[in-house]
C-alpha cells in the first residue's frame, strides 16, 4: 500500500513538472560525455609522489601534504554512478521509477527539489559571495545537500567561529537550520586526523579548502586544467574518511567514498577508494546558473544527489579503472594498520596525549664503549664526593 502511494505521489510530481527536461537531459549528459557545448564533469585518477601521511609524530588535516600528479587518463563523473545514471535515464526515456523503495524514495526526492525552489534567500550574489567559505559551506549544506537524502540532518563543527543559532545563515526567518553543531573530529593521532566542516547523514565529509596559490591559472578545455587544484587537506581529510567508512560499513558492495569541497560559487568531489588504492578529483562543477543567480545548477543539483546518495548508486571501480593507483599503500605501509582498523569519529586529537607520548624515555639508551671508557673515572669521583660535603658534587652527579 505504502508503495503504491509513493507511486501516485510521484505520477502527481511528474504531472507538475516545472523544470525544462530538455536542460535536464543536458546536464544528466554532461555526467556522461565529453561535449563541447558544456564542460563535462570528469574524474582525474591522481598518483602520489610523497606525502607526510605516516610521520612519526601524526599531523593535522591543516599540515597535511601531498606531492600528487594525475595520471594520463580521465573519467567520466557517471562511470562511478552508474546505478544513478540508470535511474536518470529509465526516467527520461520511459518515465519508469526505482522499484527498490529506498532508491525510489531518494528519487523523489530529487524531483521535490527540482519542482521547488532551488534558489539561496539572499538578495543577491554579493551576500553570498562576502559570506567565509565556512558560511557558505553551511548554507549549501541546508539549501542543497541535506534536501537531496534520506534526512535533511547533518553535523557542522562545533569550533566554527560564528555564533550557533536556529536559523540559516540566508537570514530568511522561516529557513530553519537543519543541521547541528557537534564534534567532528575523525582519524587518528598517530596518523592524519582533524575536523571536517560538516558531515552530511553520518556519510558524507563536506569541506573548505584552505587558500593555496593557483597551480594552472591557464585557460582551457584539458582534464588537467578543469581538475581541482590538489588541496593536500581535502586529500588526506578523503582519504581518512574513506578507510574510517570502511570500517564502518564493511558490508558495502564498494568502498569508493566521495568528499565534497565548496569554495565560493563551485564545488568538487574528490573520492577515495580504500580497498584499492585509487584517489580521484572531479573537474569544477558551478553551484549556480549563472554569475548573477543563487539559483542552483542542474548539474550541481545532479551531482549532489549521486553524492549525498552514494550508499546506494556509487557502483565503484571496474578492473580497468582500479589499475591507476594513488600510491598511497606504499607511503604509509608502516602505518596502514592504524588507517585500517584504529580510525575513530569524535574526540579525536588530543595534543597532550600526543605530548606524552613524544616525552616518554625511550626504552633502550646506547652508549658507545669510547664514551664508557672516558668517563668511567667518574663514578669514582661519585663516590668520593657523596661522603663529603663537596661543592661540586651535584656536578659529579650529572655526569652520570
Amino acid at each position: 500500500m505504502a508503495s503504491s502511494e509513493k507511486i501516485r505521489r510521484t505520477d502527481k510530481i511528474l504531472d507538475e513538472r516545472k523544470y525544462d527536461k530538455g536542460k535536464l537531459v543536458h546536464a544528466i549528459l554532461t555526467l556522461c560525455y565529453d561535449m563541447d557545448t558544456k564542460s563535462p564533469v570528469l574524474l582525474a585518477p591522481l598518483k602520489m609522489n610523497v606525502c607526510n601521511a605516516a610521520t612519526s609524530k601524526g599531523t593535522t588535516f591543516s599540515k597535511a601534504f601531498c606531492d600528487t600528479e594525475p595520471y594520463d587518463e580521465c573519467y567520466m563523473f557517471g562511470d562511478m554512478f552508474l546505478d544513478g545514471v540508470e535511474v536518470l535515464s529509465n526516467y527520461i526515456e520511459n518515465n519508469s521509477l526505482p522499484k527498490d523503495r529506498q532508491w525510489l524514495f531518494v528519487f523523489q526526492k530529487l524531483l521535490d527539489f527540482l519542482n521547488g525552489n532551488r534558489s539561496i534567500n539572499l538578495p543577491d550574489t554579493q551576500g553570498f559571495e562576502s559570506m567565509s567559505e565556512t558560511e557558505r559551506t553551511v548554507i549549501v549544506a541546508n539549501h542543497l545537500l541535506g534536501k537531496l537524502g534520506t534526512s535533511s540532518c547533518f553535523m557542522i563543527d562545533k569550533n566554527f567561529g560564528r555564533r550557533k543559532q536556529e536559523n540559516c545563515f540566508c537570514g530568511e526567518e522561516s529557513c530553519k537550520m537543519t543541521g547541528e553543531y557537534g564534534d567532528t573530529t575523525i582519524g587518528n593521532v598517530e596518523v592524519w586526523h582533524g575536523n571536517l566542516d560538516v558531515i552530511v547523514n553520518s556519510d558524507l565529509a563536506v569541506v573548505e579548502p584552505l587558500d593555496e596559490d593557483s597551480e594552472n591559472g591557464s585557460d582551457g578545455n584539458s582534464a588537467v586544467e578543469h581538475c581541482l587544484q590538489r588541496n593536500h587537506q581535502i586529500i588526506a581529510q578523503t582519504i581518512v574518511f574513506s578507510f574510517f567508512q570502511k570500517k564502518r560499513h564493511p558490508e558495502r558492495n564498494n568502498f569508493l567514498t566521495p568528499c565534497i569541497s565548496i569554495r565560493s560559487t563551485e564545488l568538487r568531489v574528490m573520492l577515495y577508494d580504500s580497498e584499492h588504492d585509487v584517489l580521484l578529483e572531479s573537474s569544477s562543477v558551478p553551484l549556480f546558473n549563472n554569475d548573477s543567480s543563487l539559483e542552483f545548477s542542474l548539474q550541481a543539483i545532479l551531482v549532489c544527489w549521486l553524492t549525498v546518495n552514494y550508499k546506494y548508486f556509487c557502483s565503484g571501480l571496474c578492473e580497468e579503472y582500479q589499475q591507476h593507483k594513488s600510491n598511497f599503500f606504499v607511503h604509509v605501509k608502516e602505518k596502514i594498520q592504524i588507517y585500517e582498523e584504529e580510525l575513530s569519529l569524535g574526540n579525536v586529537g588530543n595534543s597532550q596525549l600526543n605530548e606524552q607520548k613524544l616525552l616518554q624515555r625511550p626504552s633502550n639508551v646506547v652508549r658507545s664503549k669510547d664514551l664508557r671508557d672516558a668517563t668511567s673515572g667518574l663514578y669514582l669521583c661519585l663516590a668520593r664526593v657523596s661522603q663529603s660535603d663537596c661543592s661540586d658534587k651535584r656536578y659529579c652527579g650529572l655526569a652520570n
